[in-house]
């Protein structure tokens, strides 16, 4: 589903470059979960980015269900994060005056799905997180872990074939922090495809497969068989 080869992000530095993602070969299969490990800095959510089309890489290829992403225009890119993507952040990033049915309907608004579908989607959806009693109030009447399950209900709003999903309990406390990764567990066992990204160890375990990023390089990988990762642990990716 996801593959990307010598993949590689170069920012300017005075005197040169930096490499924020160094030649990464990486291939996602459809249904898998997996989760990207690494301190601040490694370069998981540079990658997270250009997988999500929200940016290009410097050189290398990414192609997605078969397609370069590089080949693709402005139009058909929106398209893709619009349809095939569904995004999950750390900050929630719900807005503030609508309510969580009217947030999570937004993305169907926005690509003009009647307003009855909206809003059968919409609550079909957040009874699915467990916020069917919570379908009129706004962000700032729910707590994190309820503002999050709202952003994974609306990730899920179109339906997308893989939800990206960069540091989702990094503001929660542990019992939302569970909540969220349970709803996660779940919905990979429906057969979504799932990349997490993190910089805990612990919450990368949940995944059924660990990928650790450091310094822009892959230097783990459980899903590939490989002596030089035979000693790795994901908890000395914790912060």
């Amino acid at each position: 589903m996801l593959r990307t080869e010598n993949l590689t992000k170069l920012y300017p530095l005075s005197g040169g470059t930096v490499a924020a993602l160094d030649h990464v070969n990486l291939h996602v299969k459809a249904s898998e979960y997996a989760a990207i490990i690494g301190p601040s800095g490694s370069g998981k959510s540079t990658l997270m980015h250009i997988l999500g089309c929200l940016d290009n890489p410097s050189s290398g290829s990414y192609c997605l269900h078969g397609r370069d992403v590089a080949s693709l225009g402005k139009d058909e890119l929106a398209r893709v994060r619009g349809e095939e993507i569904g995004f999950v952040f750390q900050g929630f990033q719900l807005l503030p005056r609508l309510t969580a049915e009217e947030n999570v309907a937004l993305p169907l608004l926005l690509c003009g799905i009647p307003a009855r579908q909206r809003t059968e989607t919409a609550r079909r959806l957040l009874t699915r997180v467990g916020l069917g009693q919570r379908l009129q109030h706004t962000p700032s009447q729910l707590s994190g872990g309820q503002q999050q399950r709202v952003a994974i209900a609306r990730a899920l709003a179109r339906d997308p074939a893989v939800l990206l999903a960069d540091e989702p309990t990094g503001n929660l406390d542990g019992q939302a922090t569970a909540d969220v990764l349970a709803l996660l567990d779940e919905l990979h066992q429906e057969g979504r495809t799932i990349l997490l990204i993190t910089h805990d160890g612990v919450v990368a375990q949940r995944a059924q497969r660990q990928i650790a990023i450091s310094q822009g390089r892959i230097i783990h990988d459980s899903g590939i068989k490989n002596p030089s990762f035979d000693n790795f642990s994901p908890k000395i990716m914790t912060k």
